[in-house]
């Protein structure tokens, strides 16, 4: 696919990227994980991985995050891309970080890692009420283990 067709992809409206944008920095070292997804989520949110079956409320959500904060002191999630399909939106994006000790089973070495990350929020009420979400910690593994490729 070229460039020019996913320029024609249909653009979110400036609420529903304020949203998304206000959502995503509860991901970086900086945001307040529960308290943003109190302003974005709805309190019936579910954040889900492994095709559906690993889901999680927005408290556990904002627990974890907290911890992988810790570990990764500099993390930051950037979103590149928003498409709006009626009550979605799909996001690509860009998690990046530096291991502060051991990550994923990798021993610390200093390096840093990027990784994409695709999700598929479904809207309601103005709210992000389900995400489906898949990164590429794979991707991030090899990186910190110094294997070519991404």
């Amino acid at each position: 696919m070229s460039a020019t067709a996913f320029a024609q992809s249909p653009a979110p409206t400036a609420a529903q990227r304020a949203l998304i944008d206000l959502h995503y920095s509860a991901y970086g070292v900086a945001g307040d994980a529960a308290k943003i997804f109190a302003q974005t989520t709805t309190p019936d949110f579910q954040s889900c991985g492994a095709n559906g079956s690993d889901c999680q409320g927005r408290e556990p959500l904002a627990g974890q995050l907290g911890g992988i904060k810790q570990g990764l002191p500099d993390m930051k999630w950037e979103v590149l891309e928003v498409i709006a399909a009626g009550d979605r939106l799909i996001v690509r994006g860009q998690g990046s970080g530096t291991p502060a000790g051991p990550f994923f089973g990798v021993p610390h070495t200093g390096r840093s890692f990027k990784v994409m990350s695709i999700d598929i929020h479904t809207l309601r009420d103005g709210k992000i009420a389900y995400t489906h979400h898949l990164e590429d910690w794979a991707g991030a593994i090899r990186q910190l283990s110094g294997q070519s490729g991404h």
